[in-house]
């Protein structure tokens, strides 16, 4: 083991070769001899610990998640500013005196109890999400062995709040001309308002009918082919070369809650958000009988788990059931040639009479004496009892 001084560096670099042949060279951090010395002999034990005995070095968590950051924020810039930053920042501040190996499921219980206080299930199952990453990009990386075990949180029913035609009149019709040209825009691209508030010319072709979200959450730029209302709302704001294409007072728009807010009350939909216009825009779509497939790829999600919520909304969706029912049990339940005209006049009776009549008193096959038989309903009872 060496330590020595670097001319680019004030502190202290300690060089050793381990049980493999392989030679380490690694900043200590202090210009305090005493304290990089023995920071070089810590080391260089674990190194020998971990050769022999398969013992990992502990790490701190801090190193760890910032690592992580560090590679997010190469990954989507964008996306990292807008959501991860915060988020990372708020585990940091829990978590920021830890080693990896006390992340426990202990400590990630009380982390649980703690958000539960202020936070909703939705949020604090980010929160975990993103602590599992952590944790598991460091096991990638040879620093921690496992994953401790992270506690259940109810899954959070996605939102499938989306407006009717008489809803989507209403609110344009509360909005300032402004306000109604973005929702306009909104509710026919499925745009998130940050997509939508980034949105510059350069990526508008309205010879082609496109535009084109770049920096999306996922990282991925989502080309989406416009409406013709779509086309309008561009006309209205003024085609330009480069620029926002959604301003006020001349300046990038930012944020809308409070006018949105104000519309929405002025228009009584209650439990509406803006958000709810990208919803919207999945839900007719799946309504017009669009595979969730070619949906997830409208909206941008990288899976089918978030497009899943609007299946249910599929025409035909119930009906398609029934037909592959119906291949089912043409043979198990046969009506004899005389009695398929009676079964006929049995269908034109009123509902709450029909079925009394279409099996003999004495059943198709009457049961064997010795058999005993539970009957669940008193029609079906007073058949078996005949």
């Amino acid at each position: 083991m060496r330590l020595y001084k670097r001319k680019d560096s004030a502190s202290w670099w300690v060089s050793w070769i381990d049980q493999k042949g392989q030679r380490h060279r690694k900043s200590t951090g202090t210009d305090d001899k005493s304290v990089a010395k023995a920071l070089a002999g810590k080391w260089q034990q674990e190194s020998f610990m971990e050769h022999h005995f398969g013992v990992i070095p502990d790490v701190p968590f801090r190193d760890a998640l910032l690592r992580y950051a560090d590679a997010k924020k190469r990954e989507n810039p964008k996306g990292y500013e807008d959501t991860n930053r915060y988020q990372l920042q708020m585990i940091l501040d829990k978590f920021s005196d830890k080693m990896l190996s006390e992340i426990d499921a202990k400590a990630l219980r009380g982390f649980a109890d703690t958000c539960r206080e202020t936070q909703k299930d939705a949020s604090l199952q980010r929160y975990l999400a993103l602590i599992k990453a952590i944790l598991n990009k460091a096991k990638d990386e040879g620093d921690l062995v496992s994953l401790p075990v992270f506690p259940k949180v109810k899954q959070p029913k996605g939102r499938t709040r989306w407006l009717t035609v008489d809803e989507e009149h209403r609110l344009l019709k509360a909005c300032p001309e402004r306000m109604r040209l973005l929702i306009a825009f909104a509710l026919d691209t499925g745009g998130r308002s940050s997509e939508l508030f980034r949105l510059d010319w350069r990526y508008v072709d309205l010879g082609s009918g496109r535009v084109t979200f770049i920096e999306t959450k996922n990282g991925e730029d989502r080309s989406i082919r416009l409406t013709e209302r779509a086309k309008r709302v561009l006309l209205a704001l003024g085609p330009k070369d480069s620029g926002p294409v959604f301003t006020y007072q001349g300046k990038p728009l930012k944020r809308v809650k409070s006018s949105f807010n104000t519309a929405r009350t002025k228009a009584g939909l209650e439990d509406f958000r803006f958000h709810d216009l990208r919803h919207t825009f999945a839900s007719r779509l799946v309504q017009q009988g669009l595979p969730l497939y070619e949906v997830m790829h409208m909206t941008g999600h990288k899976s089918l788990t978030m497009v899943q919520r609007y299946s249910h909304l599929a025409p035909e969706y119930q009906e398609r059931a029934v037909a592959a029912l119906n291949t089912y049990g043409h043979d198990l339940v046969t009506v004899p040639a005389n009695d398929r005209q009676d079964l006929k006049l049995e269908n034109e009776k009123p509902p709450e009479n029909r079925g009394l009549e279409m099996v003999p008193s004495g059943g198709i096959e009457p049961p064997a004496p010795s058999l005993p038989m539970t009957c669940s309903t008193p029609e079906l009872r007073r058949l078996c009892l005949a």
